[in-house]
């Protein structure tokens, strides 16, 4: 028999080692750790270029300042997720960056009474307005009301002639992500005789320069597994950047893996060739058009909700959840989504005041050969669903590393330990076992019949086919009727 602890001795002893039987059954349990990376404001009081912990969105808001965008994105995280924790690198501005700027010009007199509604990221800046109130009267009030809130990813500079200038926060590209509009409620009116005029920060896009990913992030990807992973930086360069870190770790060698989303608002057009420039199973590109909040924002909420239930029930689909705390736009009408999701671009729709999940595609379009990529291989699910059943097979097996290892023709004394290639195979057709009964994977018989294992020295190599299980997302009925 085999011991770990007790050798032969020349004198007597009453010896008992305790050693961990293997696991043959059971779930095996991934525990997932989420990024989310990006810039804070001189309040905050973390240390930058540097990994740590985050518990709660008020503990953000003393880490990266309230007004700072992480402190949003990660409140936007824990409106929804409940059980992965949350690690957070926090970047400096760029110094030689430029902020994004909007304005709202205000002009004439208000001929009745009413109530102006002003929005910025969804939330409501209102005031009311009374018969006679000049435009640099109104402005001036909004601008006492903009002022009021701390938490203000901009601040609000007065012309005293109506006119009012937003600037971000943060130097650098997410500034032109922030949305302002007039009038979002479906009670909102502009009192008459006041005409209001707004340029988003979109348009006039003065916001750029973003810290140095190459020195900053990168290595910190590298070295380290993030299951799923939410930042602002949704350039070409930079994704690519992210996306060959994330593509490396994939790899057997590291098995580190990690997957990472943006939210993108642009047209059906842009949004598709940039999916085609990028094309990685480990980037998703969230259409943002349809929500009232920046990407980065609603990439926190999402990786916050598709954590949750990768983590509790791999292999479940997101179809139908709802992102809670993040407001409705105007929705894109079918033909737009069907083409957006086919080209690698993740949807949504909108349902009264709820944005709903609908496709949640990664950018993989093509394989190395440039063959096109069936949607259904290319989904985020399936991804997150082959990485989790991987872990599972490496966690089951490596309890029998360096055991002996023996032929399948030999006979070996009771209570031995010795892995031969059909103990192998039997303990591998248990864990896939366990998958099919945990319905995150199918068709047992397939495995079985795929399987193959060899002794090679003194390593076991294998080879196998899974079957992901799949999840409802379509159904077709042809129902016919007489009189």
């Amino acid at each position: 028999m085999d011991f770990v602890e007790i050798f032969d001795l020349n004198i007597p002893f009453v010896q008992a080692e305790l050693v961990k039987a293997a696991t043959t059954t059971g779930t095996v349990k991934q525990e997932y750790t989420a990024l989310i990376f990006g810039q804070k404001t001189a309040a905050g009081t973390a240390v930058t270029d540097q990994v740590i912990d985050i518990f709660s969105a008020a503990e953000a808001q003393a880490k990266f300042g309230k007004t700072s965008m992480l402190a949003h994105a990660i409140g936007r995280y824990y409106d929804i997720n409940k059980s992965v924790k949350l690690k957070v690198i926090a970047l400096d501005d760029l110094v030689a960056g430029t902020q994004a700027t909007a304005t709202l010009t205000l002009t004439n007199t208000a001929t009745s009474a009413g109530t102006l509604a002003f929005y910025i990221n969804g939330k409501a800046y209102k005031v009311a307005v009374a018969i006679d109130d000049t435009a640099a009267e109104i402005a001036t009030l909004l601008k006492a009301t903009l002022d009021a809130d701390d938490e203000a990813q901009f601040t609000t500079a007065d012309d005293t002639l109506g006119g009012l200038t937003f600037t971000a926060v943060h130097k650098g590209t997410y500034g032109n992500t922030l949305k302002a509009r007039m009038n979002y409620n479906n009670d909102d009116e502009t009192p008459q005789g006041i005409t209001a005029v707004v340029v988003d920060f979109a348009t006039l896009n003065t916001g750029a320069g973003d810290p140095d990913l190459t020195t900053d992030v990168i290595p910190i990807l590298e070295n380290n597994q993030f299951n799923l992973i939410a930042q602002p930086y949704t350039d070409n360069a930079n994704l690519i950047l992210i996306d060959t870190a994330l593509t490396d770790n994939f790899k057997a060698t590291e098995m580190l893996d990690g997957f990472c989303l943006t939210g993108v608002t642009d047209t059906v057009t842009n949004l598709t060739t940039k999916t085609d420039i990028i094309n990685s199973a480990f980037i998703t590109i969230l259409d943002n058009y349809s929500v009232f909040a920046t990407g980065f924002e609603q990439a926190a909420n999402m990786i916050g909700l598709v954590g949750d239930i990768a983590q509790s029930s791999p292999g479940s689909g997101y179809l139908n959840k709802t992102l809670p705390g993040l407001l409705p736009l105007d929705e894109r009408i079918r033909t737009e989504r069907n083409v957006l999701a086919g080209g690698g671009v993740a949807t949504l729709t909108t349902v009264g005041s709820k944005v709903i999940v609908d496709r949640t595609v990664t950018t993989l379009q093509k394989d190395a050969q440039s063959i096109a990529i069936d949607i259904d291989d290319a989904d985020l699910r399936v991804f997150l669903t082959i990485s989790y059943v991987r872990y599972t097979f490496v966690v089951r097996m490596s309890q029998y590393q360096n055991m002996k290892v023996g032929n399948d023709a030999d006979t070996f004394g009771a209570g031995v330990q010795v892995m031969t290639p059909n103990l192998y195979k039997q303990n591998l057709i248990l864990n896939y076992e366990q998958l099919v009964d945990d319905a995150v994977c199918e068709d047992l018989q397939g495995f079985e019949d795929s399987l193959v294992v060899e002794k090679v020295g003194n390593r076991m190599d294998s080879s196998m086919q899974i079957n992901v299980i799949n999840v409802l997302l379509q159904q077709a009925m042809q129902i016919k009727w007489e009189v």
